[in-house]
């Protein structure tokens, strides 16, 4: 029997043979643990040196000889939550949304006044978006830390395995978050963006834009196929998504408004093409439910006044919306105006139509005039990406040639 499981030999080499089994058993556990933690760990300080230089990016941005107390000021805000309001009932929960989100900012900007007094009220805003992104990415990091602990505490094979699987996403997620940082700073236009675009270009330069600084919202009359239209965005180009839906109400108790029309960069599957123009009805709007009060309160003036929404999105794949603005979603412009147009010219000819293009507005101004600059980062920051890719492209290369061709 010896023979028949050992696979021949001699009783001797059967024992061996049996004792290697069982050691093999009770080690190869511990064995794939530690090669997953050794792998995990690399992959963790990789994400913190992230974290550290998107906080070196702000602080230089700050001051150019940023000092050890001002790294632990910041580094002490990223520590900064906002708590979302209970829910359990939820009458009236968007309002005090709205309330904690607005006093959220206004902390945010607090603290930047509080280290950089000197700066413009543009740059300022960047700045607490640099601070909020780089912190979304550092809390990403302290939770895969964390499970990274647990492993190497209670020898958790099974948890290991799912975070090692899930790496390659998380990494995408924290690269969007470092380049969202860097673009922040320089004040860069976003691939969420794209809404805010389309209506500055189509603002003429010499047409009055009229500012909201409570809703932090901009908008400008025109005749567009003989129709009053108000084209409407967040107020640039510092990095804001302003508060579309206090807009909306306030502007339409102002005017009668006919019809709403979104305009906003749309979710697109892996696999979709960026910059695809596509047109639907309803708010256009993305994110999470702490900030979707802002499509609550413009569905909430359409159905109390019946207000037709129509929509247009253009598509982007989720990390691109936080990237300085892709090459494909920067070509969609021309389409994503003559579609608008398009849906401008339908319905009634003495209509009101309000237009709100949807996202934040870092580096767009609010009119045709401005898009010159905002143009030239944009195309700066696609050159910029196409070089590193095709640096990245050359390295993989490299590798495979070497691992293919040792000799």
């Amino acid at each position: 029997m010896l023979m028949q499981f050992g696979g021949g030999g001699d009783w001797i080499g059967n024992i061996l043979w049996f004792f290697m089994f069982f050691v093999f058993i009770l080690l190869y556990p511990r064995m794939m643990i530690y090669q997953m933690v050794t792998k995990i760990e690399k992959n963790v300080q990789e994400l913190e040196k992230m974290v550290d230089r998107g906080r070196n990016r702000i602080m230089k941005k700050v001051t150019k000889k940023p000092d050890k107390k001002l790294k632990e000021k910041v580094t002490n805000f990223m520590e900064f939550f906002i708590g979302v309001p209970v829910s359990m009932d939820p009458y009236g929960i968007v309002n005090k949304v709205h309330k904690v989100i607005k006093h959220a900012e206004e902390r945010e900007l607090g603290f930047v006044n509080e280290i950089a007094p000197k700066l413009s009220q543009e740059e300022k805003k960047d700045i607490a978006a640099a601070i909020q992104h780089n912190a979304g990415l550092y809390q990403l990091v302290k939770i895969i830390r964390h499970y990274l602990e647990l492993i190497k505490k209670y020898k958790i094979l099974q948890l290991a395995m799912i975070i090692q699987m899930q790496l390659p996403l998380i990494k995408k997620i924290a690269e969007a978050l470092e380049k969202s940082v860097d673009a922040f700073v320089d004040n860069a236009p976003i691939g969420d963006g794209i809404g805010p675009l389309v209506i500055a270009s189509m603002i003429p330069s010499r047409t009055k834009v009229t500012e909201m600084k409570e809703e932090q919202f901009a908008y400008a009359k025109v005749k567009i196929a003989g129709k009053t239209v108000f084209l409407s965005k967040a107020l640039g180009p510092g990095t804001t998504i302003g508060y579309p839906g206090k807009f909306v109400e306030k502007i339409s108790r102002k005017n009668k408004i006919d019809r709403i029309i979104t305009v906003d960069a749309a979710g697109a599957l892996e696999g979709e093409k960026d910059g695809v123009v596509m047109e639907g009805v309803g708010v256009g709007r993305r994110g999470n439910e702490v900030i979707s009060y802002h499509g609550f309160q413009i569905e909430e003036v359409a159905l109390k006044k019946n207000i037709p929404v129509d929509s247009i999105g253009i598509k982007e794949v989720s990390e691109n919306a936080i990237y300085p603005m892709v090459e494909d979603v920067y070509k969609s412009l021309p389409k994503a105006v003559e579609k608008l147009e398009e849906v401008i010219k339908r319905g009634p000819k003495k209509e009101k139509i309000l237009v709100i293009g949807f996202g934040n507005t870092s580096g767009v101004g609010n009119n045709e005039k401005t898009m010159k600059e905002t143009e030239a980062k944009i195309k700066k920051n696609i050159k910029k990406m196409k070089k590193e890719e095709k640096e990245r492209k050359e390295k993989e290369n490299k590798f495979w040639n070497r691992l293919l061709n040792p000799f």
